[in-house]
């Protein structure tokens, strides 16, 4: 069946709203008409089966016939992920699997060494696209909720200050010798966890050195020089198998 996602404002006890390219969507690309079922989700946890009721070209009014909690796909783990902006459309890809792999929040990061130099135009319309992405792969795994992404880089500094309250606080460098993840805690359960992802050239000591004055402790993916998507996926996928659901 069908997924689509709306705000809560949209839902009463009997019928949902669906705005926006959804829309479009539904009614030229799958062709639904009135009597066709899908399934709504509200980003809180809850998956409702509907009815179409009316099929307009502005909005679509559907009858709800069940709820229940989906929040059960939803990783005990969560996530914030800091990236280093990458060039191109690194950065998509990176968004969609980690969204694949549970990641609850995506900070864009611009550090010292980022080799991308966006313009506020280019961040704007980036972002855009990130959040399409993000719906779009929380529809096709099944998730309850679309992952945040945060509208405007941020530096290394700010992502250690908005996240200092993290169970787990981790910034990935490839200059770190002795500490892995397999060395970290594992007798405790976290609950939440912020990791930083540099860029394709890393990040700089200075800015790992600042990130331990916030908890950050700096923690090498292991003897062989990973591509930046590579890092992130390994980074969240050990994560999740450690404390999470994978």
């Amino acid at each position: 069946m069908h997924r689509f996602f709306t705000i809560p404002e949209n839902i009463s006890d009997k019928k949902i709203i669906i705005r926006g390219s959804d829309v479009t969507h539904i009614r030229k690309v799958l062709r639904l008409k009135r009597g066709d079922r899908i399934q709504v989700l509200d980003n809180l946890g809850n998956c409702y089966t509907v009815i179409l009721a009316s099929v307009g070209c502005e909005l679509i009014e559907s009858s709800i016939i069940s709820k229940e909690d989906a929040s059960n796909c939803e990783s005990p783990l969560s996530i914030c992920l800091g990236q280093g902006l990458v060039k191109g459309a690194g950065f998509d890809g990176i968004v969609r699997k980690s969204v694949e792999l549970g990641v609850d929040k995506i900070f864009p990061v611009s550090a010292n060494r980022c080799v991308s130099n966006l313009s506020q135009e280019d961040i704007t319309k980036k972002n855009d696209r990130w959040r399409r992405i993000a719906t779009e792969a929380s529809k096709q795994c099944g998730r309850s909720k679309v992952p945040g992404i945060v509208s405007k880089p941020t530096s290394v500094k700010q992502f250690c200050v908005l996240n200092q309250g993290s169970d787990i606080k981790i910034i990935f460098w490839e200059e770190e010798q002795s500490i892995q993840i397999k060395d970290l805690p594992y007798e405790n359960q976290f609950r939440s966890a912020a990791i930083l992802v540099g860029p394709e050239g890393g990040f700089s000591s200075k800015e790992v050195e600042s990130s331990k004055d916030y908890g950050f402790q700096s923690v090498s993916l292991g003897p062989r020089l990973l591509r930046v998507d590579t890092a992130s996926l390994a980074a969240i996928s050990i994560l999740q198998n450690h404390w999470g659901d994978l």
